[in-house]
């Protein structure tokens, strides 16, 4: 195997210095060259750095401030001071929308709604955080909203909400729930193929040995009963 000489590692070594110093040398000619702009490229970096500090401090403290206002909320609600909890909550969403206790709060206030047969204020406040749920505590604003939109007798709005929490939720149980909701909606509305449908759904996500299984069954060959009568 040829070996490189000694001489010719060394001249190859010189020569990388030599690119290098230029290289540092065109740098400092340019940045003497530019050192306007340098500067205000430097304000404008310092600027940036400090707005982001400003603003995670700014959001840090916001939070602090939500969560002390909304504790003082519960205990209005605790003292059965519900009129004063939603004055408080809705001023709270106006001075806290984007902190991580909006939709908490939003929640809130929908109960207190539906608690006072408001379901229209209710759908109002739970829409943007029940309309297409990802988080738990929005698939819970999403089974409030279906409440109101029924109590609202706004019936395929209420079953698009259920069946829109039974494709996203993860949870059994609240896929569970969410279809029978809809199935009801269908059954009662005169929808019988479709109420149908959704029990045969609820059966197919169901073990051959889950107990529920019965209740599914008997439903559908009631439906099927009346349909044939």
């Amino acid at each position: 195997m040829a070996q490189r000489h000694p001489g010719t590692r060394n001249r190859s070594k010189e020569h990388e210095d030599d690119v290098f110093v230029a290289k540092v040398l065109h740098l400092g000619k340019w940045a003497e060259a530019n050192q306007q702009l340098l500067t205000i490229l430097i304000i404008v970096i310092a600027i940036g750095v400090l707005g982001l500090v400003y603003y995670r401090n700014y959001r840090a403290n916001l939070n602090l401030q939500a969560a002390s206002e909304l504790e003082q909320i519960y205990q209005s609600i605790s003292i059965d001071d519900t009129e004063g909890a939603r004055t408080q909550l809705a001023s709270f969403l106006e001075r806290s929308a984007g902190t991580p206790f909006e939709a908490e709060a939003r929640l809130l206030l929908g109960e207190l709604y539906l608690q006072d047969d408001s379901p229209e204020q209710a759908e109002a406040v739970l829409r943007p955080v029940g309309q297409a749920p990802r988080r738990p505590i929005e698939f819970q604003a999403a089974m409030l909203l279906g409440a109101a939109l029924e109590e609202d007798r706004q019936w395929d709005d209420a079953v698009q909400v259920y069946l829109g929490i039974a494709d996203r939720s993860e949870l059994d149980f609240q896929a569970r729930d969410a279809l029978q909701a809809a199935a009801r909606i269908r059954k009662d509305q005169g929808d019988l193929e479709g109420a149908v449908a959704l029990y045969q759904r609820l059966l197919d996500g169901l073990d051959e040995t889950d107990p529920e299984r019965g209740q599914y069954q008997m439903r559908i060959e009631e439906i099927e009963t009346a349909t044939q009568a």
